[in-house]
């Protein structure tokens, strides 16, 4: 469904996440078989960052709930109402993108005065870092067909700055509403592949609990976006269909153990049941979260352009994923249930569960 960078960006992935889905089937399996006929491997530890940990992240569920939604009010609401179009950069409504190199560096108040002075309404201004590290380099947006025209006033009002021409990049009105389509349809896809998954394998109240978690993250990274006065373009989209498959992963592992535990039939009322859950993988939460954050920062720091757009927007998702499997999934789920558990056995405590299976290595 997606177009250009989009779909580009859907292949790279698909082929990222099928290797890495071979590579943890079979490699890791021959990896550990060949290390066990040796005998080499005499035990399996795992990190824990957090050991025993009891805390009773359902208590601060309403709060969280009503916190995290209000942000996405004021930040969706300040983009709609207060930024409008600006929110959309020339992906979406179509212009042209003009990329300079420098001498001098100019103010920004100067080069607009100058390029509105020139006929050209509403420029963007951005000075932004060369992809690995290279000199900054000066991006302006303005309105279709007009890139040459920004290009040619710098240079010749700014002769000191030694302004040169690095890039020009067009995109028509059409292709940008094309390109606003089939972001919109993508998304709406994906959120609707993840309520038939996880309402096969889980149940019904499982599944909305998830999706609308997914909506959480989407519409808080795109708060946060407009709050930060930057524009949505293609790569915005990119980073927001990678928020939708890094939420439900985590999720996903949550409601794994949650469902574990009932079929287990682990003594305690529902909200118990998910604390203990949440406990329980809260180290591989913060491991996995910790990894992929400091990755992302990396490529926000030291990344220029469209990287650094895309980075921001899975930075903020990446908070907001980890947050909301917590404190919108979990917390969904437990309502919609009115806090009573469904019905399972009965027999096996929280701590014998727990005890059960954390691995004789770790409790030595």
């Amino acid at each position: 469904m997606g177009t250009g960078s989009i779909k580009g960006f859907g292949v790279a992935l698909t082929i990222g996440v099928a290797a890495s889905l071979f590579t943890a089937l079979v490699v890791t399996r021959l990896i550990f078989d060949f290390l066990l006929a040796k005998d080499l491997l005499k035990s399996i530890r795992m990190l824990h960052i957090i050991r025993a940990s009891q805390l009773n992240f359902m208590a601060l569920a309403g709060p969280a709930f009503i916190l995290s939604w209000t942000i996405i009010l004021v930040g969706v609401g300040y983009g709609i109402f207060g930024r409008g179009a600006k929110c959309l950069g020339v992906d979406f409504l179509g212009g042209d993108n003009v990329t300079l190199r420098f001498g001098e560096k100019v103010e920004v108040d100067k080069l607009r005065e100058a390029i509105t002075r020139a006929g050209i309404p509403d420029p963007l201004i951005q000075y932004q870092m060369d992809l690995g590290g290279g000199p900054q380099l000066l991006r302006i947006t303005s309105a279709y067909d007009t890139g040459e025209k920004v290009a040619a006033v710098l240079t010749n009002g700014f002769p000191a700055a030694k302004f040169e021409k690095a890039a020009l990049d067009k995109v028509g009105p059409t292709i940008g509403k094309e390109i606003q389509r089939t972001a919109i349809v993508a998304s709406l896809l994906s959120l609707f592949g993840i309520l038939v998954y996880v309402a096969f394998r889980y149940e019904l109240s499982f599944a909305v609990g998830a999706v609308l978690a997914v909506i959480h993250d989407v519409l808080m990274t795109i708060g946060c976006y407009c709050l930060a006065g930057r524009e949505f373009n293609a790569p915005t989209v990119a980073a927001i269909l990678t928020i939708i498959g890094f939420s439900i992963n985590d999720t996903i592992v949550i409601f794994d153990r949650i469902r574990e535990d009932l079929k287990l039939g682990v003594r305690g009322t529902f909200r118990e049941l998910i604390n203990q859950a949440l406990n329980q993988t809260l180290s591989r939460t913060i491991i996995t979260s910790g990894t992929v954050f400091l990755a992302t920062l990396a490529l926000f720091i030291f990344g220029g352009g469209a990287i650094n757009d895309f980075a921001f927007a899975f930075l903020v998702g990446i908070i907001t994923g980890t947050y909301s499997s917590i404190y919108i999934a979990s917390a969904l789920v437990l309502w919609w249930h009115k806090g009573q558990r469904p019905a399972t056995g009965s027999g096996v405590t929280l701590e014998s569960t727990a005890s059960a299976r954390e691995p004789a290595s770790s409790r030595a």
